[in-house]
């Protein structure tokens, strides 16, 4: 039940917006339509057993329960390796990962390096497996783990993957690590990637948006192709600036300024024959030059492929207002040869406010509507903003306590 505290609040702050009576029928209506928007937790990795994963241990290998960087409830999983590739495969337990999968296959995996810890380069691939008619199904291209100290959000993208019938009798996710060096990592709080929460910033549907290769830069070419930005590289590493002083985007300050990722649609038209290809960014703006120190994977080996990538930009110098006089988002690509890619749809995702249901950026009449309209809901649903597989009281208040923030 609600107790006096939160009601007052309530009360308090809400007592006008409560009035507007026809208002309140649109937003119930926006409501309706968002509630199906994926933003649940998979993988929390409280359990001792860390959902099968702990079994994988030996050779070297450490995969245990630990308190370093944790993002969700009160453990993760560390994993400490010296060196090279290896599976870890999950428990095969088909309601803690189809369900989910079933809104959404693109996954968000938090990722924490500690402090005195790097390696030169450092990666992941993904699988999903099941019984004879399903078998393995591995998603294209390496995923870039954090090779520095720090805490980087990583996206997984499955969409290429088919998904066995729904009464399959188990159902594995598998990780396969692979570092330069002996390495250690730790992981938490896999969950749904939301749609909602992306601003959209680049979208090519007629030109470059200011994008260019500068001056004195030679072996690369960019070049507009059916609303897409083609990047055709010699190899090595070439930066997309873009634009100049007076090219910023509308509203892109004010956008990385509430987000953490970078987000974008990499198709590998030409593979590297040496079959690697990396991104990095940085963000440009009378703050200075913030150079990210996560690098996404974007090809592997000769295949060509479409899949979403993000960058994690946390701890690069960002604009200190919403409009500077300049903001220029910058791309950095290195091969091991000849690559080009086409890039598409570049759009940030948006930090987690705590009680922004519908991921806008600000808790308001809108999400707590959601909630009241889900209340008692056992659903793959954000209005489940504790994730406890439940929406009740406690997610009503987590909006109530928060009423306004972002706003």
């Amino acid at each position: 039940m609600y107790n006096m505290h939160a009601l007052k609040r309530f009360n308090a702050k809400e007592a006008q917006a409560m009035k507007r009576t026809y208002w309140w029928t649109g937003v119930l209506l926006s409501a309706f339509l968002v509630a199906s928007a994926p933003a649940q937790i998979i993988y929390s990795f409280e359990t001792t057993d860390l959902h099968g994963y702990a079994d994988d241990a030996g050779d070297g290998w450490q995969v245990f329960r630990a308190t370093t960087g944790v993002t969700h409830g009160e453990y993760s999983m560390g994993i400490q390796w010296p060196g090279g590739f290896r599976w870890l495969f999950g428990n095969g337990v088909r309601d803690e990962l189809l369900p989910y999968l079933q809104v959404s296959k693109k996954l968000l995996l938090d990722t924490t390096v500690p402090q005195n810890r790097s390696v030169p380069w450092a990666n992941m691939v993904v699988s999903l497996n099941g019984p004879a008619g399903y078998d393995w199904n591995q998603a294209p291209g390496q995923v870039g783990l954090p090779r520095q100290a720090g805490t980087r959000t990583v996206l997984i993208d499955l969409e290429s993957l088919p998904l066995p019938n729904p009464n399959v009798d188990w159902f594995q996710l598998n990780f396969g690590f692979n570092a330069g060096a002996s390495h250690e990592i730790y992981l938490d709080n896999l969950r749904l990637y939301r749609s909602a929460c992306e601003m959209r910033a680049f979208t090519f549907d007629n030109d470059l948006q200011g994008f260019n290769i500068g001056t004195n830069q030679v072996g690369i070419t960019l070049t507009w192709v059916d609303g897409k930005m083609r990047a055709a590289s010699t190899g090595g590493f070439k930066w997309l600036f873009n634009g100049g002083e007076d090219g910023s985007v509308p509203n892109l300050a004010a956008m990385v300024r509430r987000g953490d990722l970078v987000v974008m649609d990499v198709t590998i038209v030409q593979a590297p024959p040496a079959g690697w290809g990396n991104m990095i960014m940085s963000i440009n703006s009378p703050a200075g030059w913030g150079q990210s120190d996560y690098t996404a994977e974007i090809a592997q080996g000769n295949n060509t492929f479409t899949r979403t990538i993000a960058l994690d930009y946390r701890g690069v110098a960002l604009p200190d207002s919403d409009s500077p006089a300049y903001c220029l988002l910058n791309l950095g690509i290195n091969s091991g040869g000849p690559m080009t890619i086409d890039i598409d749809n570049i759009r940030i995702y948006r930090r987690a406010v705590e009680g922004d249901v519908n991921c806008d950026g600000c808790v308001d009449d809108a999400d707590l509507l959601i909630v009241l309209f889900e209340f008692g809901s056992t659903a793959i649903t954000p209005a489940d903003i504790n994730s406890d597989r439940v929406v009740d009281d406690a997610d009503l208040l987590t909006v109530l306590f928060n009423f306004g923030t972002g706003c």
